[in-house]
């Protein structure tokens, strides 16, 4: 995966990930806007033929926007640990 910082300040963080889609960029917004310190959070696709989301992250001055993304992608990967372990007791699957 490649990531273009376009922005990164004390209060706010805007990448781009190239080649990814909507599925992640939806992802790491949605997330980052249950963070107590976050005042925005979104991303957009400039180009529908690209594909590639540009996420924003501000925070209130708090907390960095780096911590912030770093505390999503965390959580968001305990989340589909705890959906496969899940999955896998329910369906009586082994790896």
């Amino acid at each position: 995966m490649k990531i273009e910082v376009r922005k990164h300040t004390d209060k706010e963080l805007v990448i781009k990930l190239v080649g990814e889609d909507h599925t992640l960029g939806n992802l790491i917004a949605k997330m980052a806007l249950t963070h107590p310190n976050v005042k925005l959070a979104a991303y957009t696709i400039e180009h529908p033929l690209e594909g590639s989301p540009v996420i924003r992250i501000i925070t209130d001055g708090t907390v960095p926007p780096d911590a912030v993304l770093k505390e999503v992608i965390r959580s968001s990967r305990e989340t589909a640990v705890k959906l496969l372990n899940e999955l896998k007791r329910k369906l009586n699957v082994e790896e």
